[in-house]
């Protein structure tokens, strides 16, 4: 990478990045000075152990975690997206829905404390939690991926159904998850691809694209960022 090694030119110690570091390319500093041009909601939704959270983690960067852990409330974090070749940055809103959510159960047990918990005696038990049945997860939504496990018909029933659910201007993206596991699949990908053929839209409905993606080992996840740009140009006529 040569000259980018260090700041403002030196080579000296006092120039030198830490060890795994490297400077930001003037590309870079040229779209992040301009700042976030756009925003944009796209959430996550699927039954459960089909790797919503997982996939949340790749978007961010993360590594794989092997081990399941269910996720109690909505999760939601912010990725930076560029369209295309374009300087526009785009602030990328992702959440991690939870259909019912086990926020009342956390309370009362402690095994899980969030800064913004009531953690008092008197915290009331029954407190709603933040999953699809007390928010309108569709609400501002530009984009929505849905998850299934390619080894798990129940979860391509799933599918199905919420698909009926998603308002129809919002363009979807099915991801067929656990590619890596192959060999026990009870989805074939035909079969999404000919049920996608067969909906019938509106006109002007957001289109629906199907994609194999692993989560062990980021097969495919190069598919979603492309699907992102659907969501991306009805936001810009929009405005």
């Amino acid at each position: 990478m040569g000259n980018e090694q260090s700041v403002g030119g030196g080579g000296g110690p006092r120039g030198s990045l830490p060890q795994g570091m490297q400077a930001m390319g003037s590309q870079l500093q040229k779209k992040f000075a301009k700042g976030v041009q756009y925003n944009m909601k796209v959430i996550i939704k699927g039954d459960r152990n089909t790797g919503k959270t997982c996939l949340l983690k790749r978007l961010q960067g993360g590594a794989f975690v092997e081990s399941y852990t269910p996720t109690q409330e909505i999760q939601a974090a912010s990725i930076h997206w560029n369209y295309r070749a374009s300087d526009d940055v785009v602030k990328v809103d992702v959440w991690d829905v939870v259909d019912k959510g086990t926020a009342s159960q956390r309370k009362r047990s402690g095994s899980l404390k969030l800064q913004t918990d009531d953690l008092s005696p008197e915290a009331d038990p029954t407190a709603p939690s933040l999953d699809a049945g007390f928010l309108d997860v569709y609400k501002n939504t530009n984009g929505v991926i849905l998850t299934l496990d390619i080894c798990k018909a129940w979860t391509w029933k799933y599918v199905q159904r919420e698909i009926e659910v998603v308002p129809p201007h919002i363009p979807i993206i099915i991801l067929g998850n656990f590619r890596d596991m192959g060999e026990h699949r009870v989805v074939e990908h035909e079969e999404v691809e000919y049920f996608i053929r067969a909906l019938e839209r509106p006109d002007d409905a957001g289109e629906i694209q199907y994609a194999e993606v692993s989560m062990k080992n980021a097969f495919g996840l190069k598919y979603l960022h492309k699907f992102f740009n659907l969501p991306f140009l009805r936001l810009q006529v929009r405005l």
